[in-house]
């Protein structure tokens, strides 16, 4: 048996890095407490039977039934729909996850190796310390 079979013989998506899942579907992951794959099923009119799972490969079947969806000729409205409610809940995300990456120490290497000139840091901390003041 290969890293790509399962116990039960069924061939499995091979992962493409160590960390990864062996499953096609792990980039629509979301978090379960989100309730978000709950909300989408529910709205299309599927729930989950007792023990809280969905009917095998129904979340599957529903992507290629929104893939179909949007493939025909009906979906333009749908398509305009759907990316422009994805482009604002981008947008949102990028704004809201604003990192730093600089260091006091590597702004420091920077100025030794003349990326930045030690004339231009001084004037961006005073600009700095104006704002505050």
């Amino acid at each position: 048996m290969d890293s790509t079979t399962t116990k039960g013989g069924k061939k499995r998506m091979p992962a493409t890095s160590d960390t990864q899942k062996g499953t096609a579907m792990d980039y629509l992951s979301a978090p379960r407490d989100s309730g978000i794959v709950k909300d989408i099923m529910s709205l299309i009119g599927f729930t989950a039977k007792k023990g809280g799972r969905l009917p095998a490969g129904c979340k599957y079947d529903t992507l290629i039934a929104l893939k179909d969806a949007l493939d025909g000729d009906d979906g333009d409205e749908f398509r305009s729909i759907l990316a422009s409610r994805v482009v604002e809940l981008q947008t949102a995300r990028r704004k809201s996850s604003a990192k730093v990456r600089a260091t006091p120490e590597s702004i420091v290497q920077a100025v030794k190796m003349g990326k930045i000139s030690l004339a231009d840091l001084k004037a961006q901390l005073e600009a700095i310390e104006e704002m505050d003041s």
